[in-house]
């Protein structure tokens, strides 16, 4: 009696053993392995990832183009979005650090924001008639393209600003300068170089983004020509001297990061 006990327990258990090793073989998520928090579902007999927003792909292994300011708002940085398969025409326009992105270097991953509107009033460049110390006089032939000069390149808005801001310009008929209205913002931002400004127009403006106006926008770039400064028509994409720097141009701010 006891023998044939065992000898029915023995034959149960292998029975249990051969099911639960054919479940384990016949488990569709064998093998799949979900990235970024991903979670393994089992769905008619086949496995598939449910991937948390902002991922997507098989394993959830890649940004999700579509969820691009999630990804910004919670910590991504745009270099890490870019490296990560985001292209730069997905980036541009979207809301980071307090501005629009309107370049990124993919080379350091360092860009820049604008603002998200004009200054609610026009500005004078200011300094009429006065050689800005510090600023590179840019020759009213020079090409606009490629931005190559001192005072014309991306990155020179800031200092440019500097220059303008120390050397204390004011406008002919009152008010604030352009200049100065960039940095009231906050000792981030400035006046963009022409070059910066073109940036703007290409990768915002052209694409119906950042409330833009048909109109002339200061730069913070510095003429030959009378001492004036270069302005950016955002109409029909002329860059060109203002001799007037106490004509009243719009005005829009840019932060680097």
């Amino acid at each position: 009696m006891y023998t044939s006990n065992l000898k029915l327990l023995l034959v149960v258990g292998i029975f249990i053993l051969t099911i639960i090793t054919s479940c384990e073989q016949e488990n569709p998520c064998d093998g799949v392995s979900c990235e970024n928090g991903g979670i393994e579902v089992i769905l008619n007999d086949d496995c598939t990832c449910d991937c948390p927003v902002g991922y997507a792909g098989d394993n959830c292994e890649v940004f999700d183009a579509s969820q691009v300011q999630f990804l910004l708002d919670s910590g991504n940085t745009p270099i890490e979005l870019y490296n990560g398969g985001i292209s730069l025409e997905d980036l541009y326009g979207k809301t980071y650090l307090d501005g629009m992105i309107f370049y990124l270097n993919t080379n350091n991953g360092t860009g820049m924001v604008a603002a998200f509107e004009d200054h609610d009033s026009m500005a004078e460049w200011g300094c009429y008639d006065f050689d800005v110390p510090g600023l590179n006089n840019v020759p009213n032939d020079f090409p606009t393209m490629p931005e190559t000069i001192e005072g014309t390149r991306i990155g020179d808005g800031f200092s440019n600003t500097n220059f303008i801001i120390d050397a204390n310009c004011v406008s002919q008929y009152g008010g604030n300068t352009a200049a100065k209205l960039c940095r009231d913002i906050g000792a981030e931002w400035f006046l963009p170089s022409r070059g910066e400004l073109n940036m703007m127009f290409t990768h915002l403006f052209l694409n119906n983004m950042g409330n833009f106006e048909s109109a002339l926008y200061w730069s913070s770039t510095e003429s030959t020509l009378d001492q004036g400064a270069w302005g950016h028509y955002f109409q029909d994409d002329t860059q060109q001297t203002i001799v007037n720097r106490n004509g009243a141009l719009r005005v829009r701010a840019a932060k680097a990061f």
